[in-house]
């Protein structure tokens, strides 16, 4: 009995021993989200070719989104570094790579240049993946005053996740939102965590990328954007 109780405790503690060598805390790992469009006409055949899933990459602060669509032939990625207070994104459509990137007040002067989002905090909240998420209402700042809720937690571990984006008044990783540009109105709702290593080479700004500015870039993905409705 005595040897089986030995055998016990060894698997025991070698089962946490092997827990321990992998990522601590929650700082660092993957968030997939559902892609919806709720103003798209769902008999719209174009449906088929947008992106139904987003990525999310996190570690050390950083972060980096990632959309596919059109069978693989447009890839997006955002790329945030609050360390260089840098934001960075690429487009790949077939043959064609860009990446636009705004550093320091280049970043808050691109956000006023768009709809301005008024948060209002409801108190209420709304478990997704078990996670508490408190609720907020964000009204933009347009002609139609579109307003819609989203859901957020403050239990992943980014400092200030939305620095640079509408959405900076929010204090917390958004597991529930919208966002509407180029035409397009996307809802995001994460349908799964994991809390793994990510490598640091995922935030590295691929040098194949021909840089271009920011006019030019809207340009391009007003363009793109276009073909899908």
């Amino acid at each position: 009995m005595k040897k089986v109780y030995h055998i016990i405790i060894t698997i025991v503690s070698l089962s946490l021993l092997s827990c321990g060598a992998g990522v601590s805390g929650k700082s660092e790992g993957i968030i997939e989200y559902k892609v919806s469009y709720p103003k798209m006409d769902k008999k719209n055949f174009m449906l088929d070719f947008m992106p139904k899933k987003m990525t999310l990459k996190f570690k050390d602060n950083k972060y980096k989104t990632s959309l596919v669509a059109g069978m693989g032939m447009f890839k997006t990625n955002f790329i945030i570094d609050p360390d260089e207070n840098e934001f960075s994104q690429l487009v790949k459509l077939i043959n064609k790579k860009y990446i636009l990137t705004l550093k320091d007040d280049e970043i808050n002067t691109s956000i006023s240049q768009l709809p301005a989002f008024h948060i209002e905090q409801t108190g209420e909240t709304k478990k997704i993946l078990n996670y508490i998420c408190e609720k907020a209402i964000v009204t933009v700042d347009n002609e139609a005053n579109d307003a819609f809720t989203v859901y957020y937690t403050d239990k992943i571990e980014i400092e200030n996740p939305n620095w640079s984006s509408q959405f900076k008044g929010i204090n917390g990783v958004m597991l529930e939102y919208q966002y509407e540009k180029y035409g397009i109105c996307m809802r995001f709702k994460a349908q799964s965590i994991k809390f793994i290593e990510i490598e640091d080479k995922e935030f590295d700004l691929d040098e194949a990328y021909v840089h271009i500015s920011e006019v030019e870039m809207n340009e391009e993905m007003q363009e793109i954007f276009d073909s899908f409705k």
